[in-house]
């Protein structure tokens, strides 16, 4: 036996009954199907039509109130329209979107990132209240500080259905050590024999901590300016997050040298000398530096203003450790009487050195 409709107009119009009281609540997705039949204590019922089909299912997807009405129509034309309600009962959770943080996300020490979160109740529910943290949308995330951090939101829908959820992010450092290198200096020259200290350190500022600053040699060691030449220091830095820092400076060691002693004169000023004898060439490299001071293919005469046309020149080096001079005796020839002509030594550490001549 149905449940009838509110009473008709006329007490001999059809009457409808439903299978639900009007006014029913179901939980959101139960299965309930529709049942309804139309009669009249006077006539004969000749059409019965809902809104939906005899037999079907009421809607409990969607949350909130549902109509469903009937027509009742009898032989003498008689109409009855009746209709009940039923409300569906959102019992579904809503949930929370995620944006940044997002679960198991990583962000670099010191980024710039800002929270983006939402909530969303699930299809068929009756919508979102209220979406909350204690930390609002577009707030700067804290980024300071390494480590893993939770955040947490709270989801509440129109039914009053609360949902809490709580992701954990990490912040990492990716960020390379830092080196501080004084000495040697990228780029300097110091003199054979020269006492200079590697001065090097490495600090990682917020970051994960040193674990390791290794140079060529340990800060404060003396570098090596025994021999002539180009020369390099490396320090390598590594932080506890792994990352890794690499810096090489490039230095110069160059002979002590003052310039040629008498009776040559500073270059560009030529010094007289006869054709065909010995050009005496003094100088000092502050101390013994050895017999093996050039470099090859010097020294060299070039004729004044030439950019060619270079000969190496035969000579004699001796030192005299009484004076700490070199000397090196360079040969003309007879032939070069009236012309002018530089004697260039490049010394083995690189340096160039000139002094000009006008034979007689």
């Amino acid at each position: 036996m149905g449940v009838p409709a509110a009473a008709s107009a006329d007490a001999g119009d059809p009457v409808v009954y439903f299978s639900f009281d009007d006014g029913m609540v179901y939980p959101q997705g139960v299965d309930v199907t529709l049942g309804f039949f139309c009669s009249s204590d006077t006539s004969t019922v000749i059409s019965c039509i809902g809104s939906q089909s005899l037999g079907s299912k009421l809607d409990t997807t969607q949350a909130g109130p549902h109509t469903v009405t009937v027509t009742a129509t009898d032989f003498e034309g008689r109409r009855t329209v009746a209709s009940q309600t039923y409300s569906v009962l959102d019992i579904t959770k809503p949930h929370v979107v995620f944006g940044t943080p997002a679960d198991g996300g990583t962000y670099e020490q010191g980024s710039s990132v800002t929270y983006d979160y939402g909530c969303a109740d699930d299809p068929g529910g009756l919508g979102i209240l209220a979406c909350a943290s204690n930390i609002p949308v577009g707030f700067p995330l804290d980024t300071s500080r390494l480590g893993t951090f939770s955040f947490t939101v709270a989801a509440v829908d129109q039914q009053l259905n609360v949902s809490q959820e709580t992701i954990q992010y990490t912040i990492v450092d990716t960020t390379p050590p830092r080196i501080t290198f004084s000495a040697p200096a990228d780029g300097a020259t110091y003199l054979v024999g020269q006492q200079v200290w590697a001065s090097f350190s490495c600090d990682d500022g917020n970051g994960s901590g040193m674990n390791s600053c290794k140079g060529d040699l340990p800060s404060g060691s003396q570098l090596d300016t025994s021999s002539p030449g180009t020369k390099t220091f490396s320090v390598t830095a590594y932080d506890r997050a792994g990352n890794v820092a690499h810096e090489t400076h490039t230095y110069s060691v160059a002979y002590d040298f003052a310039g040629f002693a008498s009776p040559v004169a500073s270059y560009p000023t030529p010094t007289p000398m006869k054709a065909g004898e010995g050009v005496p060439l003094k100088f000092s490299l502050h101390g013994d530096q050895g017999s093996n001071v050039f470099a090859a293919g010097s020294p060299a005469w070039i004729p004044c203003g030439a950019v060619d046309g270079q000969a190496v020149t035969n000579g004699t080096l001796s030192y005299n450790a009484s004076l700490d001079r070199y000397t090196f005796m360079a040969s003309s020839a007879k032939a070069w009487a009236g012309t002018c002509r530089d004697l260039a030594m490049t010394l083995r550490d690189g340096t160039t050195h000139r002094a000009r001549f006008t034979f007689r």
